[in-house]
């Protein structure tokens, strides 16, 4: 059965393919970069954060995708158990919020391991997905695609193609492709918003980046200067207005490419904050939390959005995909596993 049109039912929700995908880092506010040296002693409004974010996507009957750190599994099981129950997908983003460029291969996999025994114990589920702290899956740890394959992770969300102080892959694919070689994780063969043709994968995992816009600018990009702006969440979409988010998405959507946003829940709650930041820390950490609730709720009344499964089978199944590839292939079956059926 092909991703687009397995339905997989929970609890009488079901997941069916979508145009873009929506997805939460489920993770303590207090563990963000910029903020983690700052905080002692925080109070935990992670339960709050949660329920903000469920009330706005019942509102619009959308189901999203939480990737959730494996500790906080552990730590609030209730809250993973309501996720799928309430019909979204569950991914890993890690056991102890630790990025990628910290850890060896073999620690990675402990991870893994333990973020998926935390989440299965939790919520009776397995994690199809991953997504790094702090986009941490860059050339420096592309290892983690053979270690993900061997995790029986099936995609991956953690690229994201414009460099950053912080992370980031320059010249990565901007929209969802096969992984073509462990090698070269970072090399699309299609210049569209499919997977790639008729690529043949050695690694069964699929990657679905981070959207961000594409400037004509490219002369600047000999010069150093980027010439792709993010705006699919975070920091990015609490920054832009909304009138420009919403020209965006439709832009891409325009062209036939799902776009990818992503939030943490504490972006919805204006009382994680930490007195005392540096300037720059305290922009980048606070700026727009105001509007998020808002953006978001223009963005899903305008936009046909759902888990990152779901839109990454719209993208991997799009149009002139080779059905018979060995990972689109794997990606149908594990679907149709029940490692996926999310029931209770």
């Amino acid at each position: 059965m092909s991703l687009t049109t397995h339905r997989a039912t929970t609890n009488g929700h079901a997941y069916t393919p979508a145009t873009n995908a929506l997805s939460f880092d489920l993770e303590h506010w207090y563990s963000a970069t910029l903020v983690a040296d700052a905080v002692s002693n925080p109070d935990d409004h992670i339960e709050q954060s949660v329920d903000l974010v469920l009330d706005l996507l019942a509102d619009h009957g959308v189901s999203a995708t939480f990737f959730v750190v494996g500790e906080v599994a552990i730590e609030y099981p209730d809250l993973v158990r309501r996720l799928v129950r309430e019909g979204h997908e569950v991914g890993s983003h890690g056991h102890t919020h630790t990025p990628l460029f910290e850890l060896t291969p073999e620690a990675f996999e402990r991870e893994l391991s333990e973020s998926a025994d935390a989440i299965r114990s939790a919520a009776g589920v397995e994690p199809l997905g991953f997504r790094a702290p702090n986009f941490s899956v860059t050339r420096e740890t592309a290892w983690a695609f053979d270690v993900l394959e061997a995790s029986q992770y099936r995609y991956d969300s953690s690229v994201f193609p414009v460099r950053t102080p912080m992370y980031g892959v320059s010249d990565a694919p901007t929209t969802p492709y096969l992984v073509t070689s462990p090698t070269r994780p970072f090399e699309a063969s299609a210049g569209n918003c499919t997977a790639g043709g008729t690529d043949r994968l050695a690694s069964g995992v699929a990657e679905f980046p981070i959207s961000v816009v594409e400037t004509p600018l490219e002369s600047l990009s000999s010069r150093g200067i980027p010439t792709r702006i993010p705006f699919a969440g975070g920091f990015y979409a609490r920054a832009l207005p909304t009138w420009l988010l919403r020209r965006l998405v439709r832009r891409q959507n325009a062209r036939g490419c799902p776009v990818n946003l992503y939030f943490h829940p504490w972006e919805f709650n204006e009382r994680v904050r930490v007195a005392g930041l540096p300037a720059h820390k305290r922009f980048v950490s606070y700026y727009g939390l105001d509007t998020t609730a808002r953006k978001l709720d223009r963005l899903l009344s305008e936009f046909d959005f759902g888990t990152v499964r779901s839109a990454l089978a719209s993208g991997l199944d799009g149009t002139g995909t080779d059905t018979t590839s060995n990972a689109t292939d794997r990606l149908r079956r594990h679907t149709d596993h029940e490692r996926h059926d999310y029931r209770l």
